[in-house]
């Protein structure tokens, strides 16, 4: 099984635990091995690439709605100074130095999480110069454009913190991925090989019972043996055969 794909070993695991659990528990071997298998299953079905889910999704959107909603505020707080037809010369050469240093254009607040990330970082370091400008524009509630313009910058910063998280969470997820699709191979290949001495031993047993146990895993191989040969990756798996009789 060493071409099949971590969703086509989850998908033919919990058939064989679910409808074929029967005929699993038709032979020693297979018997033996249900509790393993179970445990193996539901450690396989936690797993990012088998839930087909990124780690951080919500978190991450509800940093970027910050840092959007922020941005606009700003952008559009400076606006109105800069379309007021009384703003002083002062203030309206201040309003266009602070959106040219931390949003030059509305576009900068629709770009991917890294770009956003990246722009935070590099504007964080222009906010000192920026300061004296900043406070020149209060807000209602108290505090100045200043507080806008720092909370703008960190939920930047969050993003690029949460990205470096997912990074993390990622990495151990394919080494989760990798050892569990090892170890559950391995106990298959080890029950195949055990049915195979038990249909020797015990002629009781159905001619066919590899075939029973072991039949979609072998359709779930071919298929993901032939996607990889596409370079494609393996999107849908096969229907598994009629429950077993």
């Amino acid at each position: 099984m060493r071409n099949i794909s971590l969703v086509s070993l989850f998908v033919g695991l919990n058939d064989l635990l679910g409808k074929r659990v029967d005929v699993l528990k038709s032979f020693a071997a297979g018997a033996a091995s249900v509790k393993l298998l179970t445990s193996k299953r539901d450690a396989l079905a936690k797993l990012p690439a088998v839930t087909e889910g990124r780690p951080l999704v919500g978190e991450l959107d509800a940093a970027d709605t910050r840092h959007d909603a922020l941005g606009y505020a700003v952008w559009h707080f400076l606006e109105s100074y800069l379309v007021h037809p009384d703003t002083s010369a002062e203030l309206r050469a201040g309003a266009k130095s602070i959106r040219a240093a931390l949003i030059p254009t509305l576009g900068d607040l629709v770009a991917s999480y890294p770009a956003e990330a990246k722009a935070a970082m590099d504007r964080k370091v222009q906010l000192p110069a920026l300061e004296s400008t900043l406070v020149m524009f209060p807000v209602a509630g108290g505090g100045t454009l200043l507080d806008w313009a720092k909370g703008f910058l960190a939920a930047g910063e969050k993003i690029d913190s949460l990205l470096s998280a997912r990074a993390d969470l990622e990495n151990s997820s394919r080494k989760d991925a990798a050892r569990l699709r090892g170890e559950v191979i391995g106990l298959l290949n080890r029950m195949r090989k055990n049915l195979a001495l038990e249909l020797k031993d015990d002629p009781s047993l159905p001619a066919d019972l590899d075939a029973k146990v072991f039949g979609y895993f072998d359709l779930l191989e071919t298929t993901s043996a032939e996607a990889q040969a596409k370079g494609k990756p393996v999107e849908e798996v096969p229907p598994p055969p009629a429950t077993p009789v």
